[in-house]
């Protein structure tokens, strides 16, 4: 038999009998994916004040007075001679400003989800078996 010759203890089993049957086993990598999460960077929304000066024309009314005298030569019947006084008002529009505040703008940020599909090549190590069968088979 070969494993007197090659100075090799035949397989045994635990009842002290010989083996018929060897197993070999043959393992290779997988990979094996997860994620965590990083911080990827940020956004910041800032708003700050500036003041413009703006020209707005405004048009407004004022009323003048014109004071003519006519030179009159006749005689009257009666007059009251004494003193009189009229006061005749005078008006004008006067600018009023005032100010108002007005929402121009929303700002909507928002975040959402993008799932993507990212391929990665990876060496994985695989086993292989190579069986050579030397025996020689007597059919007979």
């Amino acid at each position: 038999m070969a494993y007197e010759e090659r100075d090799e203890q035949p397989p045994v089993n635990n009842d002290g009998g010989l083996e018929d049957e060897i197993s070999v086993r043959r393992s290779e990598e997988e990979p094996r994916t997860s994620v965590r999460q990083r911080e990827a960077g940020s956004v910041k929304v800032k708003k700050s004040v500036r003041t413009e000066q703006e020209e707005v024309q405004v048009p407004r009314k004022r009323e003048e007075v014109d004071v003519e005298r006519v030179p009159v030569d006749r005689e009257v019947a009666e007059a009251e001679l004494g003193d009189e006084e009229v006061v005749i008002q005078v008006f004008e529009e006067e600018v009023v400003v005032s100010k108002r505040i007005v929402l121009k703008e929303e700002i909507r940020v928002r975040k959402k989800v993008v799932e993507e599909v990212e391929v990665f090549e990876v060496d994985l190590r695989k086993e292989e078996v190579e069986i050579d069968d030397q025996t020689t088979r007597r059919d007979g």
